[in-house]
């Protein structure tokens, strides 16, 4: 059996709601009829927690990308500190050739600056870059403060879905072409 629900291939769907409040309502319905998690994306206006629309905590890899540039922010640091001087020794008066204090200000700057850009890139890689297959899916109505919810299912559950979905009050419930990441 494949990943889809039932036996045949799915369908996309868009509910739009005018109210927060009836959005938890609809998902779980939409829970009750088949309908993963991973099948189900909300669009909204405003940036609403995943808490209060009853959706399970989105995790990105932003934070991978970012400890990445950390790491390599550092090894170029140490690099520039420590490896220069190794490479090219200048004896200065008496004074150590590999001096600390000195050397944390680049290592810090360095390793900050990694993070910052290897961070900035995984955000342009999450959110940015084209859907792999497809157009992505959107709603004008999300524009006017209203919420789409977007489902992927079978047509074996299609309607069953549709009609719990216009019982909570949705405005709109339609099929809809494209694909969500």
């Amino acid at each position: 059996m494949s990943m889809y629900q039932g036996r045949y291939e799915p369908r996309m769907f868009v509910a739009v709601f005018d109210d927060v409040e009836k959005v938890p309502a609809a998902l779980d319905a939409l829970r009750r009829v088949g309908v993963g998690d991973e099948f189900i994306q909300v669009q909204s206006g405003v940036p609403y927690a995943s808490s209060i629309l009853g959706r399970p905590r989105v995790w990105t890899a932003v934070p991978k990308y970012g400890m990445v540039g950390a790491f390599l922010g550092f090894l170029s640091g140490l690099f520039f500190t420590y490896g220069t001087s190794a490479l090219y020794p200048l004896y200065v008066g008496g004074f150590p050739l590999f001096s600390v204090p000195p050397s944390l200000v680049l290592l810090f700057e360095l390793t900050m600056l990694g993070l910052l850009v290897a961070s900035f890139i995984g955000v342009l890689v999450e959110s940015l870059l084209p859907p792999v297959v497809g157009k992505r899916v959107y709603h004008p109505a999300v524009s006017d403060s209203a919420i789409a919810v977007f489902f992927q299912t079978s047509r074996t559950l299609a309607d069953e879905a549709l009609r719990a979905l216009a019982a909570l009050g949705a405005q709109e419930v339609t099929e809809v072409e494209g694909s969500f990441v």
